[in-house]
C-alpha cells in the first residue's frame, strides 16, 4: 500500500479568495469552491509547504489544506491532503446522507500526479471523508480508511494489476450502498462468494501487493471479510486443516450480509 509523506508545516499566502468573502479570511489561493453548511464554511485552500523540509524544494507545487470558518471566529485547519510533492487537485465534494439518517457526511476526492519513482501508470486518488462532532466537522478515520489511496498498476507484460476503484462520485455513492461498506464501518463481517481466479497477497493491517503469496481461490470459495481498505479486502478462508488470512482485491468477491 502506498504510503505518503504528509508534511504538516504550512505558512498563509497573500492571494485571497474570489468566490467566498469569508473564505477571504484564509488568506490563501483557492483549490475548490467553497462549502457552506451548519453555520460553517468550508474552505480549499493551497498552502506552501515547509521549504525546510529535508529534500524540499521551494519550486515543488502547493500542497492542499482544508479549513472551516466560523462566524467571528478565526479559520480552522481540518486536515492537509496527501502530499508527495506533485500537482494535486480536488476534483469533488460533496455530501452525502446515509438512508434512514439525519447526519451528513462530507466526501473529498482529492487527486495528485504520481511521482515518478512509484509504480502507478495512474494519478493518485484518495478519498477523504468527515463527520461531525457538535458544532465541528472533523475527519471519520474509519471511513476514510475504507476508501484510502492508491493508484492504477499494470505488470511487465502491460496487464492491469490493481485499478483504484473510487474515482469518482458514481463510485462512492454506489461503495457506501454496498453490504461490504456497511458491514466493515459497523466492525462486523461480511462474507462473499469469490467470482474468478483470484491470488492472495500478505500484509498485515495493510496489503503489500508486492508480496504475492502465489496462492489463489477459485470460482465458488466462500470467505469471510473481516476489513477492506483502497478496493482491498482481507479474508478469511478456511481449509480443511486451517483458517488462511490474506489479502485479496474485493472486485474479485460477491458480498452478502454474513448473519
Amino acid at each position: 500500500m502506498i504510503k505518503l509523506i504528509l508534511l504538516l508545516s504550512f505558512f498563509f499566502g497573500s492571494t485571497a479568495f474570489a468566490s467566498n468573502e469569508k473564505c477571504s479570511n484564509v488568506g490563501l489561493r483557492e483549490a475548490y469552491k467553497s462549502m457552506s453548511t451548519n453555520g460553517l464554511d468550508i474552505c480549499f485552500a493551497y498552502t506552501k509547504s515547509d521549504v525546510r523540509a529535508e529534500k524540499k524544494l521551494s519550486s515543488d507545487p502547493d500542497e492542499i489544506s482544508l479549513y472551516s470558518v466560523a462566524p467571528s471566529k478565526k479559520p480552522k485547519l481540518i486536515f492537509q491532503f496527501p502530499y508527495a510533492g506533485t500537482e494535486g487537485t480536488i476534483t469533488d465534494a460533496f455530501f452525502f446522507t446515509a438512508e434512514g439518517k439525519f447526519e451528513e457526511t462530507l466526501f473529498i476526492i482529492h487527486r495528485m500526479e504520481a511521482p515518478k519513482s512509484w509504480d502507478s501508470v495512474s494519478d493518485i486518488y484518495s478519498v477523504s471523508v468527515f463527520r461531525w462532532e457538535g458544532d465541528s466537522l472533523l475527519p471519520d478515520q474509519k471511513r476514510t480508511r475504507f476508501f484510502d489511496i492508491g493508484g492504477d498498476t499494470i505488470d511487465e507484460h502491460g496487464q492491469s494489476t490493481y485499478m483504484y476503484p473510487y474515482k469518482d462520485k458514481k463510485s462512492i455513492e454506489s461503495a457506501i450502498a454496498s453490504p461490504l461498506f456497511r458491514t466493515v464501518v459497523a466492525d462486523e463481517k461480511v462474507t462473499g462468494t469469490i467470482m474468478e481466479k483470484t491470488f492472495l497477497h500478505d500484509g498485515g493491517s495493510e496489503p503489500l501487493p508486492e508480496y504475492s503469496s502465489k496462492m489463489y481461490l477459485i470460482k465458488g470459495d466462500r470467505v469471510l471479510v473481516e476489513d477492506t481498505t483502497a478496493g482491498w479486502c482481507r479474508v478469511l478462508y478456511q481449509t480443511k486443516v486451517k483458517i488462511i488470512k490474506k489479502w485479496a482485491q474485493c472486485r474479485s468477491i460477491n458480498f452478502s450480509v454474513n448473519r
